[in-house]
């Protein structure tokens, strides 16, 4: 399995190499990051690899309320961070845009597990204070949402064992109201970004300490003097 994921992120290297904007978009977007947690613009990139396989297959339309575009950012979770999803201009198209928002949306799932979040009336998540395991957890609940990562959380305490610890938490996850296909799922998920993640420190050609500067106000990957919409492959200009 290792293997055949590091001939995929080879493909996607060759797709950054040839694409300079593509990478200069992910080590914007990382800088959403910070020097003490352990995501950079190679977790980035494993994300988007497993998402889409950098930008190549697209799983929904324009506008789908389902998880869509390069990072398969789901409708509320695009429209809470102030993207436009629209059938005719969906910004989760734009590697800019949805670059900038799949590293602030990791980002603030890693800070949920940094310390007890309440998310509903019942839920709320467990600290996870070594910050690996919180790293586990955050990718997790990018597949799976925060709350039915935080309810399987519950669920191991509940049982007398150790939330903080993800190989623990993730034997919970058909308690916290996931099938047996979403649980395989959740669980492949978190070791495929981890595989791709450790291909990507060996072989990227991103700037790994680019978190360690300000983010650049994002802009659309189009040229100036068009109104842009975002469509399949990125922005159109339409006169």
């Amino acid at each position: 399995m290792k293997e055949t994921k590091k001939a995929y992120v080879d493909t996607w290297i060759l797709a950054e190499n040839n694409d300079k904007h593509r990478v200069k978009a992910l080590e914007n977007a990382s800088r959403h990051f910070e020097e003490k947690d352990n995501l950079t613009v190679n977790t980035l990139e494993a994300i988007y690899g497993q998402e889409s396989s950098f930008g190549t297959n697209f799983k929904n339309n324009r506008g789908s309320d389902a998880g869509a575009g390069h990072f398969q950012l789901e409708k509320k979770t695009a429209e809470q961070y102030n993207l436009i999803v629209k059938k005719d201009n969906d910004q989760r198209f734009d590697i800019d845009y949805s670059s900038d928002v799949a590293a602030r949306y990791l980002k603030d799932l890693y800070n949920y597990f940094s310390k007890s979040t309440v998310l509903s009336s019942t839920i709320r998540t467990i600290p996870v204070k070594d910050t690996k395991e919180r790293k586990k957890f955050a990718l997790a609940a990018y597949n799976a949402g925060q709350g039915r990562i935080a309810q399987a959380q519950i669920e191991a305490e509940k049982a007398g064992e150790n939330p903080a610890l993800w190989d623990i938490a993730k034997e919970y996850l058909r308690q916290a109201g996931a099938n047996e296909k979403k649980e395989k799922i959740i669980k492949e998920y978190v070791v495929s970004i981890e595989v791709y993640e450790q291909e990507f420190v060996l072989k990227s050609p991103a700037d790994k300490e680019a978190k360690n500067k300000k983010p650049k106000p994002v802009k659309s990957s189009g040229e100036e003097g068009c109104h842009w919409v975002t469509l399949d492959q990125g922005p159109v200009c339409i006169d």
